[in-house]
């Protein structure tokens, strides 16, 4: 993956949820990408993470979809 095709998929993940850090380590500790620091303002994901994150993403998206319809059923 190169730089330009990061900074979307960090933005994707941005939007998702806010990096969670532990002030230590680059990564957030909810989805396991790699943050812009150790502050954790931005998700900034590596080479060869596309794969997995937007996997990752899927099954967010998916989730949130069953949560819906179990709210919507009452469940």
């Amino acid at each position: 993956m190169t730089a330009p095709q990061i900074s979307p998929l960090g933005s994707k993940l941005d939007e998702d949820h806010v990096p969670e850090t532990n002030g230590r380590m680059a990564v957030c500790r909810k989805c396991g990408f790699r943050t812009d620091g150790k502050s954790g303002a931005a998700h900034a994901p590596i080479d060869g993470q596309e794969a997995k994150a937007t996997r990752w993403l899927d099954g967010q998206a998916q989730a949130n979809r069953v949560a819906k319809v179990r709210g919507m059923l009452g469940s």
